[in-house]
């Protein structure tokens, strides 16, 4: 085969970035696959083509993908990628990049923050989230009256006395007496 030729493409292994002939940049036709699911750290001396692999060809390709996904219009209103320099890549997935430099200054900057998908999941909690109480394991739910009355005439008739008596301390201020202030709630109900 000829340096020439496209490099053919392989069985892409299972849960894996599959690279052949990546020539972008001072990449010199690179043949690499790249396991999913792992951190992968990619070094090298200056110049070896780090960036290239990383940023030019793995990333622009998910992204460049992923924008692919939207409709038209969509598409209109982001910058659009350029196909990297490579004759076969299979196994990518939607890609993004957080740039080497942070330009907010911030100890509670993290990648969710500054890609906005900390408030996606901020909504993905609250709103598919289940909230259990650490003491009992009971799922905690939103009460009303009604079902606060409900629960402690249950409580009672479990415990085998349907009596129920609640008591609570009410302040009396100072410029009035006691007697008009027990007959303003009995008047309240």
């Amino acid at each position: 085969m000829t340096a020439s030729e496209p490099t053919p493409a392989p069985a892409s292994e299972p849960g894996s970035i599959e690279l052949r002939g990546a020539h972008q940049n001072n990449l010199k036709n690179l043949d690499l696959s790249i396991p999913l699911g792992q951190i992968v750290v990619v070094t090298g001396v200056s110049g070896s083509g780090k960036s290239s692999l990383a940023f030019d060809t793995v990333y622009a390709e998910g992204q460049r993908r992923y924008v692919e996904t939207f409709s038209p219009y969509a598409r209109q209103f982001l910058d659009r990628m350029d196909r990297p320099r490579v004759d076969h890549i299979s196994g990518i997935l939607p890609a993004i990049a957080i740039d080497q430099t942070n330009p907010v200054r911030t100890s509670r900057s993290t990648v969710a923050t500054m890609t906005e998908l900390a408030d996606h999941l901020k909504l993905l909690y609250a709103r598919r989230a289940r909230l259990v109480c650490r003491r009992c394991a009971d799922e905690v739910r939103r009460d009303d009256a009604s079902s606060i009355a409900g629960d402690l005439r249950r409580r009672a008739a479990a415990a085998g006395d349907p009596r129920l008596v609640l008591s609570f301390p009410v302040p009396v201020p100072g410029q009035l007496e006691e007697q008009v202030v027990l007959d303003g709630l009995a008047a309240q109900g």
